[in-house]
């Protein structure tokens, strides 16, 4: 093998350290981040739990924002944007809702991924959420996951609108407003996280919800 040959194995290697460097200091920076507080938390303590010296961390993430955003992308991605991961909108519980021809069974299916998602990741979207305000990077991340619930919710509501399931008096784009408030980190943070709420009680109440919203109804006089 000529060394020519090996510099691809090598850079491969160094590519798969350095993911899974940024792997451990994401999870080990939620956990810290969502128990004592995104403000409360210093970089060194980070260090310290993920096991790496402090300018590891800098090296995977310059900032502490870019550090949160890390976080968001393990959560919803399972890896860092850089690593790849599975994206939301190829995550298998989004295709088995756009395959389920049965629009009730379909919504639930969106409902129940949803609730997963949340489960990962709605304690770091509090946090990216509440740390927009005053930081252009963490207002970028939070825009860019909301466009990317919207996309996948969008599925979900176009389906039924084909199906004609869809009340006649919500066009695509309201539809797709109400799904995205039901389903969103809002309802899951009030509910589950600081409410007394299981994750599946949430799933059921959105299903409830949004087959009471969305499909027509014969009280309905637009219906």
């Amino acid at each position: 093998m000529t060394a020519s040959a090996t510099v691809p194995a090598r850079a491969d290697g160094r590519a798969l350290r350095a993911a899974a460097s940024r792997a451990r200091i994401a999870a080990a920076a939620t956990t810290l981040f969502v128990e004592e507080g995104y403000a409360g938390t210093p970089i060194t303590a980070v260090a310290r739990a993920a096991g790496v010296g402090v300018q590891t961390v800098y090296y995977s993430y310059p900032t502490k924002a870019d550090l949160l955003v890390g976080c968001l992308d393990l959560a919803v991605d399972g890896a860092d944007r850089r690593d790849g991961g599975v994206d939301l909108a190829e995550q298998p519980w989004v295709r088995a809702v756009a395959a389920e021809p049965d629009p009730v069974r379909r919504l639930f299916l969106h409902a129940r991924g949803s609730a997963d998602l949340m489960g990962r990741a709605g304690a770091v979207l509090d946090l990216v959420r509440v740390g927009a305000a005053g930081e252009p990077v963490l207002a970028a991340a939070a825009e860019r996951d909301e466009a990317r619930r919207r996309a996948v919710h969008r599925v979900l509501v176009e389906a039924s609108a084909r199906d004609g399931v869809l009340r006649a008096a919500l066009d695509v784009g309201q539809a797709l407003d109400l799904v995205t408030l039901v389903l969103g980190p809002e309802t899951w943070n009030a509910l589950v996280r600081r409410g007394t709420w299981s994750g599946l009680a949430w799933a059921r109440w959105a299903h409830r919800t949004l087959l009471a919203d969305l499909a027509p109804s014969r009280f309905d006089p637009d219906a």
